[in-house]
């Protein structure tokens, strides 16, 4: 659900404050299928060219506005720069910017300005060089409202998205009665029927069953693994946790975890872990001193579509760019290159292959390899539109010295990056 913008008039100018900004890989099919989540109103891009797409829900469909966060980009578009305005007496808002580009985890309010400095923070850890705006001249609050005020009459405002499901609809019926009509007259399904497998359609279902067993988790579903390893209590009746480990099951359900405990306290016993666990909690118990607790997580989850997905040169010269910007956060984040999506050819009842279709996709899949401290995967969430997630873990290493690669919390995370050759 796209989260409500906030509209703050400046004089006489609208700015919106609050859209959701995600990283804009693919064609514009790409663009169309984003801006379909539910409660998306308005939308607009950022950077020249476009390299992130901003959206608002909550916009009335004839309010004419401008994003806050995108007028600031235009504003700075060489280096990184953010800035807290504040809204009223109980909302710090955060915007950044990245070479002319609306920053993805940046346009947020905050009700403490100290949690809002500590977002700048969490970026200048991604961008080490930020500028952070003074608040002492036209760069201030008050300054910066009224630049970006004057400069909006210049740029477009927000687009308005179109719903088309009435027409869709009216489209799907005209079309279904015309088909009806035409296999009346000649001779109906039988005869529409070939006698032989259609080609096209056997090869794009061998390629469904293949993008069946990875479904891309993109955002949200990166967003709720790490909330889940967040919420992995850390010590339950006695018990410090050592190790979490999740990955997907075979049948394509959720996920199953197992979380490994270790008695640290001389009155702890295997009663008051299993009184203290979570509902939904399997535990064993190898030896006196260990535990096993084992539960599964549902994560979010889609097909990839084909022709979303972003094309090989775009990934590898923007969405690289945007991974490398992240990279002093973590102390492994490798990408390896490219090979071809294997898809098993289907064959005929003569056990014969069918024939490849010329206009079939020809996607290509990366491995992404992960480790850090857990609180550095808030940076790969918004880079997550094209993975799919296969294996994550979360270990604790006691006797780690804390800094920006190294924590006592460390996050390994694996999966497949999709992408487009043509």
């Amino acid at each position: 659900m796209t989260r409500s913008a906030r509209i703050v008039w400046v004089g006489r100018v609208p700015l919106a404050f609050g859209l959701d900004w995600v990283p804009l890989l693919g064609a514009s099919e790409a663009v169309q299928l984003r801006t379909r989540r539910r409660g998306v109103s308005h939308r607009v891009v950022s950077g020249d060219p476009p390299a992130a797409l901003g959206l608002a829900g909550g916009l009335r469909a004839g309010q004419a506005c401008w994003s806050a966060a995108d007028l600031l980009a235009r504003r700075h578009p060489r280096g990184t720069v953010a800035c807290v305005l504040p809204l009223d007496a109980d909302t710090w808002h955060v915007l950044a910017a990245h070479e002319g580009v609306a920053l993805a985890r940046a346009d947020r309010s905050y009700p403490d300005p100290d949690l809002a400095r500590e977002a700048v923070e969490a970026l200048r850890r991604a961008h080490p060089k930020l500028e952070l705006l003074a608040a002492t001249d036209e760069s201030g609050p008050a300054g910066l409202l009224q630049a970006l005020a004057r400069q909006a009459p210049g740029q477009r405002p927000l687009e308005p998205v179109r719903r088309r499901g009435a027409r869709l609809a009216l489209l799907v019926l005209v079309a279904g009665l015309g088909m009806a009509g035409w296999l009346h007259g000649n001779g109906g399904p039988d005869a529409a029927a070939a006698s032989r497998p259609d080609a096209r359609a056997s090869w794009l279902s061998a390629l469904d069953r293949v993008l069946d067993q990875r479904p891309l988790h993109g955002e949200a579903g990166t967003r709720a693994l790490l909330d889940a390893l967040y919420r992995q209590p850390a010590r339950l009746g006695g018990w410090s946790l050592r190790e979490v480990r999740c990955q997907p099951q075979p049948d394509g359900g959720p996920w199953r975890c197992v979380g490994e405990y270790r008695r640290y306290g001389p009155q702890a016993d295997n009663r008051a872990l299993l009184q203290a666990a979570p509902a939904g909690w399997r535990l064993d118990f190898p030896s006196l001193d260990s535990a096993r607790a084992a539960w599964s997580l549902p994560l979010p989850g889609q097909r990839p579509e084909p022709h979303a997905l972003p094309q090989a040169g775009l990934l590898a010269r923007d969405w690289a760019s945007a991974l490398q910007a992240v990279l002093p956060a973590f102390a492994v984040l490798r990408l390896d290159a490219a090979q071809p999506l294997t898809v098993p050819a289907p064959r005929d009842a003569q056990g014969l292959e069918l024939p490849l279709p010329e206009d079939f996709p020809a996607l290509s899949v990366r491995v992404l390899r992960v480790e850090g401290p857990l609180r550095s995967g808030a940076l790969l969430a918004p880079l997550a539109g094209a993975v799919s997630w296969r294996k994550a873990a979360l270990t604790l290493a006691p006797g780690v010295r804390p800094d920006v690669r190294a924590s006592r919390l460390i996050l390994h995370l694996e999966g497949t990056v999709y992408e487009k050759r043509s």
